[in-house]
């Protein structure tokens, strides 16, 4: 059987990546600025029937094909949230035990925004992954300016991680930063 890089990359290396980072079967996970399904495709093949992946992009016509690429794979635990960025997520307070923000970070007008509705889905210990691929030249930020600004929005700073992941349709090598929500002590 011969494997282009994407399916390569969806049935072997993107599933060990995902987990590598802390994904788990079962999980419920948000994928906000899915794009194609680069990372959205794996993660459900990771989390399985009984978990859950929210796909969230702006563009109607990359949910579409991703809807369309799950459909064709037989998956059936993706579900499409059409939302812009300055939208709350129709996602209950705390329901979500991780999140990818993966090459997307650069292009949201309201970081400080999007980090608070975030902080508001994402279950408490909950894991925030974020690939910030574009902080130097679009964000004009190092890596660890990203990192207190991601901090300051509720969130612990874990582990800084030096991955291949996919980008653009090709693997790179680059750095994933994993944080926890804080617990804020709210019932």
């Amino acid at each position: 059987m011969i494997f282009d890089e994407e399916d390569k990359w969806v049935e072997y290396e993107g599933k060990e990546f995902l987990k590598d980072i802390g994904m788990r079967k079962d999980q419920f996970v948000l994928d906000f600025g899915c794009g194609h399904g680069t990372y959205t495709i794996p993660a459900s093949l990771v989390v399985g029937e009984k978990g859950r992946i929210y796909a969230v992009d702006k563009n109607t016509e990359y949910l579409d094909e991703l809807m369309r690429k799950a459909r064709e794979r037989g998956l059936d635990n993706i579900e499409r949230i059409d939302v812009p960025e300055e939208r709350k997520l129709p996602l209950s307070d705390e329901w979500v035990d991780m999140i990818l923000l993966y090459d997307v970070l650069h292009l949201v007008e309201s970081r400080e925004r999007l980090l608070a509705e975030l902080h508001r889905v994402l279950k408490p210990y909950g894991i925030l992954s974020v690939y910030p691929k574009h902080h130097q030249e679009d964000m004009n930020m190092d890596l660890e300016e990203v990192k207190v600004e991601i901090e300051s929005a509720g969130f612990r700073f874990e582990t800084k991680l030096f991955k291949t992941l996919m980008h653009d349709d090709y693997l790179e090598r680059g750095y994933v930063l994993n944080f926890r929500k804080r617990d804020t002590g709210k019932k």
